[in-house]
This record gives C-alpha cells, structure tokens and sequence, in this order.
C-alpha cells in the first residue's frame, strides 16, 4: 500500500513541472556541475553516508533502487526526494533496516531536472540528523 501512496505521489508530480521559458533559451543538460552526485562514478557521499542508485542515470518514469551505507547501530527514520530548484511535490521514501528503498518520480518538461533525497538518520545513541544528495534526473549515460 505505501509503495502504491509513493507511485501515486510520484506521478502527481508531475503536473508540477513547467516548461522551460522560451525567453530564456533551453537549460544546457551538458554542463556539469560538481555539486551533484555523479553514481555512474560510485557512491555519492554526504557528510560521511554513502548512497548508491540504480540505474546510475537515474531515469524519470522508472523504478530506481537506492541504497546507503549505514553505520551500525543507525537507520533512516524518515525521507523524501523533492525537486531541487522546482516544486514537484514531495515524495516520501522508506528505507529498510539494511538503508534499502525504492522509488520513482515524474518527469519534467525540461531537459535539467535537480531532485534532492533528503535522509535524517538516528545513531545508536538516538541523536538524530539530516544529509542530503542532489542528482540530475536523466543524466546522460556517456
């Protein structure tokens, strides 16, 4: 049921996106920038937790699969993959105590889309805190 919440979710989002502005030219997918996490290059990390996602291109319209390295004794307690730079609704993930999770989110009419999975996690001692990891949705394969 909360698989299906989340792909519902996901998919509302997507009247969320507009279309870039003529005026202002199309977005230049091919810029990279450092601060977004590269997963065909390996885990991005984020104040020492590591995260992997499958397909590394991280394509919209499709299941991807994330993971992250806990340490022991921690968990995710909460999370959510927002856009970055555009509002696309909020999209609640859970994690499994081995920091698995699968979601899914919409596409944009744009060729650069900036999601944002943003994870507070809790130690072994209840302190609670927050990392977060930024990705080009649709990242080119090359």
């Amino acid at each position: 049921m909360r698989k299906a919440i989340g792909v519902a979710v996901g998919l509302l989002a997507l009247s969320g996106c507009s279309p870039q502005d003529p005026e202002q030219g199309e977005p230049q997918a091919s810029v990279a920038d450092p601060s977004l996490c590269q997963f065909a290059a390996g885990p991005c990390v984020s104040g020492g937790l590591a995260l992997s996602l499958s397909p590394h291109h991280a394509p919209s319209e499709k299941p991807l699969a994330l993971s992250l390295a806990l340490k022991p004794g921690e968990r995710a307690v909460e999370a959510r993959i927002e856009g970055r730079d555009m509002f696309m609704g909020v999209i609640p993930v859970r994690f499994d105590d081995r920091g698995q999770a699968q979601a899914i989110y919409g596409s944009c009419a744009s060729d650069y889309m900036v999601w944002r999975l943003t994870v507070t996690l809790e130690n072994a001692e209840g302190e609670r805190y927050s990392r977060w990891f930024d990705w080009l949705a649709d990242a080119p394969t090359g």
